[in-house]
């Protein structure tokens, strides 16, 4: 980690980067906003990557403000007004609800205290694996991580084991692994999909179902959740084996008798996931509600669930919730990078129409396939040695300036689809520390090492190159 005088001359070097601009003369042939933009972009970036998340996000809605003509309030309307903003926030309260209740543990606890997770250490480790999966499809990795981590310290103690098992490793790895397929999978409380969902809508004012989402990210993350348990056999198999732990002496502790706030929250994020699929598979079966998008239906469960007392207290207290259980560090880093994105993208500026002729030579001979194998490759590539939603803002950003002039020269590949390929992408971060923060703590666990990470998380970014690469095609 940089230390912070370390980090100074990188931090001197972003700011320069993001005010220079405004007082030299234009280069490379950008208009004097153009190259105020691109400075922007590449300081925030290297700000992002170099030295912090937090102050640099400011220092980039600011910056932006400043463009001639644009003006504060409209760069909140394209940050903090953006509905994937709202959209992150409410389904942070929604599954802050759930594991307050304790309904998430008991779903996870439903995994692993069945017949077959008790047959063998292989077959606990497939059932909690596939626990990770089942809820980190609906619920955030960072929470779906921290509730694993638990429950792995919880079973190791149970089962006696300790740091160098064999069986408490792969469950480790696994857990990290899997929580990013699961976030790759569909665009539920995911951040880095939402944000590349949120790119599109704001530049071309339509909106991609979840349904359209899932049709590639379900089954690509289905052969991944495999291709993860295969590996992990491989590698670890035989030492379980060996190991010979007990899974059928196993005693989680249960919890108590199921609520009603349990059941509640149960039923209304239940309630919230029908909305959310139902406006993509039937969109005129809401109505007027289908119409006013994916915000709401999170929104009316945060109402109910904060609002309606249950046995003297709604199961959501929403202003422990906001104050909790939402990442608000996360979610300002987000709003900057819609506000970037929106003004990187913007026309007037001309910055992606002038890489797209840059690049165009070099890609035009692939493809469309070749083009669609290359953006998930550098988007996989890229979210496994930097931060997430940094990829994510680069290379949707790369995409809206290469794939318009691509489809002029015959490779057409369609901005719908690259959306989803790079929300999907960017979410399968395996193999290093910085990559995510769930894979820093795997790393940095008693349970597994960098090495660990490094060995499988690697192999398996390389095979979900293939396996969305399948997916994208069909």
């Amino acid at each position: 980690m940089r230390t912070r005088a370390a980090k100074l001359p990188w931090a001197l070097a972003g700011v320069l980067l993001v005010l220079l601009p405004r007082f030299l003369p234009p280069v490379w042939g950008l208009s004097a906003d153009a190259a105020q933009v691109l400075g922007i972009f590449l300081g925030t970036v290297l700000l992002w990557l170099a030295v912090d998340v937090s102050w640099p996000s400011v220092l980039c809605l600011l910056a932006l403000s400043l463009l001639p003509g644009v003006g504060t309030g409209a760069v909140l309307s394209a940050s903090f007004g953006n509905a994937t903003i709202w959209f992150l926030v409410f389904s942070f309260l929604l599954t802050y609800a759930l594991s307050e209740t304790g309904f998430l543990r008991r779903v996870a606890l439903a995994f692993l205290s069945n017949r077959f997770a008790a047959k063998s250490p292989l077959a606990f480790g497939f059932m909690f694996l596939l626990a990770v999966l089942v809820l980190g499809s609906f619920i955030a990795p960072t929470v779906t991580f921290l509730l694993f981590f638990a429950l792995h310290r919880e079973a190791a103690e149970a089962l006696g084991l300790k740091p160098g098992s064999a069986l408490m490793k792969a469950l480790m790895v696994g857990t990290a692994c899997v929580t990013s397929v699961s976030c790759a999978m569909t665009p539920i409380a995911h951040t880095f999909p939402l944000m590349a969902l949120g790119f599109y809508e704001a530049a071309t004012g339509e909106t991609i179902s979840y349904l359209s989402y899932l049709r590639i990210g379900l089954p690509a993350g289905l052969l991944l959740f495999a291709c993860t348990c295969l590996l992990l056999w491989l590698g670890f198999g035989r030492k379980i084996r060996e190991e010979n732990a007990n899974p059928g002496a196993l005693r989680l502790a249960a919890p108590g008798p199921l609520s009603r706030g349990e059941v509640f929250s149960a039923l209304v994020f239940f309630l919230v996931v029908l909305a959310w699929l139902l406006t993509g598979i039937l969109p005129d079966a809401l109505g007027k509600l289908g119409a006013l998008g994916t915000v709401w239906p999170a929104m009316a469960g945060v109402l109910l669930l904060s609002a309606l007392p249950l046995g003297g207290k709604p199961p959501l207290d929403l202003k422990r919730g906001l104050s909790q259980g939402v990442s608000w560090v996360s979610i300002l880093l987000c709003a900057a990078a819609l506000a970037l994105g929106k003004y990187v993208a913007a026309e007037e500026y001309g910055m992606t129409r002038g890489v797209g002729e840059l690049l165009k030579p070099l890609m035009s001979s692939l493809g469309a396939a070749g083009v669609t194998a290359v953006l998930i490759a550098a988007t996989v590539l890229m979210t496994n040695l930097i931060s997430n939603i940094v990829t994510t803002t680069v290379m949707y950003n790369l995409a809206a300036a290469i794939l318009p002039a691509l489809a002029v020269a015959g490779a057409a590949v369609p901005m719908k689809t690259a959306a989803i390929l790079v929300g999907m992408c960017a979410s399968l971060a395996f193999a290093t520390p910085p990559a995510i923060a769930h894979v820093a703590l795997a790393a940095g666990s008693d349970w597994a090492g960098p090495g660990d990470m490094l060995r499988y998380g690697g192999v398996l970014a390389l095979l979900s190159v293939a396996a969305v690469l399948v997916f994208a095609l069909l």
